[in-house]
């Protein structure tokens, strides 16, 4: 009895049923439980972080109360007379008047002289107005320059300020900065403070010398209990713990555990700064409990990194019992329990279904397909059938697997259309193959030949200038060129003007390529035309410019080249020379040994082929003997290495400061090889032109021309 491929698939269905009830269940106790877990671990870090952000936000907002009187009450003005008259006696008179107050300041009363002048002059009586308008600042007082006790709220413990850590570092804070210090439990208050300190400046001297320190004990209390913009929660218990674990505070819950109480954290790993997290671990009794933490660092928006501030280290915990929280994850496992019973049950209809309507006919009209293709391909049967075709190992072993395939039903009859299709196709890819190697090969000769024309284009020798060896300044030349490719864009062009003059050209032309090096050949055909003219520059450029948009103006193609032309004059030692938006050569002067470039700042003088009009402008500058004028296309610095930064200009002219004493070859060579070894196995992706030329002295022999072409393309 043979057994379509339908009922097989109802079979397997009826058998399998009962695995997705279980996976189902499964799930749902580890991958739900985990999920669920996970899930509300995050979302308790995140209200830590919220309640983190309160805090922060409304201790920043007392602070800049703060900072607001500093700025409209203008204690500054007061602090500069009282440190005026501080300053009138002597350093020793000065210290035995604050020692002498110092000493009876614990017996002074509400009635004595200088506790009186000191508690109602006018900055005090500013102090308790802001006091009265702001009732968390619990004191408030001022200090001057020497750490004396200016103005207050009421009576401090100490006079003298000026030996406190406080002082000293509230002075050393910048500008719009603040210190703190705290926080600090009172036991008979039951309240929390912390001390805020800032500096105070002259008006209109932001950055001058404190001439003054006001401290502020704020009481944080009621900020702790309820912060603002939190939302109160009966059901998660939120918390301020030190990193040891000593319980600060229950938000919201001012009766709840005692101050002091000492909390199990070591599970939770506290220590580093902006420290967050999750995890379940137990903290004071034997029920597990799913924590989110978060560090609290008061004031962090106001802090100066430079001073250390006296804030002892705290983070918030919200916490619940793990069980409590998992509750629904178990009623949810027995719900889907119950509704997988019924689930198995209908799963032999809607195995049918998907059988018959989402499975059979698919595969029928796959196979229909299949016989479509294969007899429609446009092969002759001689080359598929008749003979083997050329395929690797594993794809024959694929194809005879196919055709092994015996299930006696309509896959059996698809496995047979698709290897007849398959082996009709992989005869049409092998002979697709065969062409395109043809093709490829042909391509490849054609770029070697432009590569050989390109190559003939390069001066083959370099000239001799000046011809007579009688000159006082001789030039030597050497370039080396690396092309991207089998043929570049870069160009460039030795030519003798006179007995004493030479023309150096070099270019750039956009891109690299085919493309570029026919671009380079129209340039090489323009500077043969226009040589007559190559005396001036600028106008030498101009020429060029104007006879190449022209060419190109003519096609559809935007195509544009960087150059520079320069003509030295060994007679007058003088080199001239203009810049069509090439990037400026190198003049190296080896008496001085410095690298500088021949134009620091080049502007409205377009590339070449950009306008047709285009106007540019002479440069000139003596030479004498020992300089070195090194041109370069911008495939030289802009090299990059594996992460992508560029070769650079600095680098190049390290290069050539470090090579300053050897002749041009060995400076040309010296580059070449920097460039690759930063470049490193990645092949450069521009071409890289460089022309260097040295002027020598009469007695220097001039290099003989080279027989075979200087240049060189990878």
């Amino acid at each position: 009895m043979q057994l379509r491929i339908r009922s097989k698939f109802i079979g397997i269905l009826v058998i399998a049923a009962v695995l997705p009830l279980v996976i189902a269940i499964i799930g749902v106790q580890i991958l739900g439980h985990h999920y669920y877990k996970r899930e509300r671990g995050r979302l308790y870090e995140a209200v830590a972080k919220h309640v983190v952000s309160a805090l922060r936000m409304a201790l920043d907002r007392e602070i800049d109360k703060l900072d607001d009187w500093v700025v409209l009450a203008r204690p500054a003005d007061y602090l500069i007379a009282a440190n005026a008259a501080a300053d009138r006696g002597s350093e020793l008179d000065r210290q035995a008047q604050i020692n002498r107050l110092e000493v009876r300041w614990p017996s002074l009363s509400d009635r004595s002289p200088e506790l009186v002048r000191l508690l109602t002059n006018s900055v005090s009586q500013v102090l308790r107005e802001f006091q009265a308008i702001n009732p968390l600042f619990a004191e408030i007082f001022v200090t001057d320059v020497h750490g004396r006790l200016i103005a207050a709220t009421g009576k401090t413990s100490d006079y003298w300020q000026g030996d406190e850590l406080w002082w000293q570092r509230a002075r050393q804070v910048r500008p719009g900065s603040v210190y703190l210090e705290g926080i600090n439990y009172d036991d008979s208050a039951r309240v929390f403070s912390v001390d805020v300190c800032l500096p105070i400046r002259p008006r209109g001297s932001p950055t001058a010398a404190p001439i003054g320190v006001v401290k502020a004990v704020l009481n944080t209390s009621t900020m702790f209990v309820n912060p603002p913009w939190v939302l109160a929660d009966e059901q998660t218990s939120r918390q301020i713990v030190l990193r040891d674990g000593l319980l600060l505070i229950d938000l919201f819950r001012p009766r709840g555990a005692p101050f002091g109480t000492q909390l199990n954290v070591a599970a939770l790993h506290l220590g580093g700064r902006n420290q967050t997290g999750w995890t379940v671990t137990r903290l004071d009794d034997d029920q597990q409990r799913l924590v989110g933490f978060a560090s609290l660092e008061l004031g962090s928006a106001n802090l100066d990194p430079q001073v250390p501030a006296g804030i002892n280290p705290m983070y918030v915990l919200v916490h619940d019992d793990a069980a409590k929280i998992l509750a629904p994850v178990h009623r949810q496992l027995w719900t889907l329990a119950g509704a997988g019973v019924l689930i198995l049950l209908c799963f032999a209809l809607v195995g049918y279904y998907i059988a018959t309507r989402k499975i059979i006919t698919p595969i029928e009209l796959l196979r229909s397909s299949a016989r479509m293709i294969a007899a429609s391909a446009k092969i002759a049967r001689a080359s598929t059938d008749q003979r083997e075709l050329k395929t690797s190992p594993q794809t024959a072993q694929l194809l005879e697997n196919v055709h092994r395939i015996t299930t006696r039903d309509e896959i059996e009859d698809l496995a047979r259309d698709f290897d007849s299709m398959a082996r009709r196709v992989l005869g049409y890819h092998e002979q697709l193959e065969e062409e395109l190697s043809r093709k490829t090969a042909e391509m490849q000769r054609d770029l070697q030949i432009a590569h050989e024309f390109q190559e003939a284009l390069m001066p083959r020798s370099y000239p001799q200038v000046p011809t007579h060896p009688n000159s006082s300044l001789r030039l030597h030349f050497h370039h080396e060129y690396q092309a991207a490719s089998t043929v570049g864009g870069d160009f460039f062009d030795l030519h003798k003007l006179s007995d004493h003059r030479a023309g150096i050209f070099i270019a750039d032309v956009m891109g690299h390529g085919s493309r570029s090096a026919l671009v380079t050949a129209i340039l090489h055909t323009l500077l043969q035309d226009l040589a007559t003219q190559a005396d001036d520059p600028a106008h030498f450029l101009a020429l060029i410019n104007q006879h190449f948009y022209d060419i190109t103006s003519q096609t559809n193609q935007f195509v544009f080249a960087s150059a520079f032309y320069m003509v030295v004059d060994t007679e007058r030692a003088i080199a001239s020379y203009a810049s069509a938006g090439h990037p400026p050569p190198l003049l190296a002067d080896r008496t001085r040994g410095v690298v500088t470039p021949l134009i620091e700042h080049l502007e409205n003088n377009p590339a070449l082929g950009v306008f047709r009009d285009s106007t540019y402008t002479n440069f000139t500058s003596f030479i004498k003997e020992n300089d070195v004028f090194l041109l370069f296309t911008d495939g030289l610095f802009e090299a990059p290495n594996a992460d992508g930064e560029e070769f650079g200009r600095h680098r190049l002219e390290d290069i050539i400061k470090r090579h300053l004493d050897r002749d041009v070859t060995v400076i040309s060579q010296a580059i070449i090889t920097a460039v690759k070894q930063y470049i490193g196995t990645a092949g450069i992706p521009d071409d890289i032109c460089l022309v260097a030329v040295e002027v020598a002295g009469a007695e220097t022999p001039v290099a003989p021309a080279p027989a075979l072409p200087l240049s060189s393309a990878t």
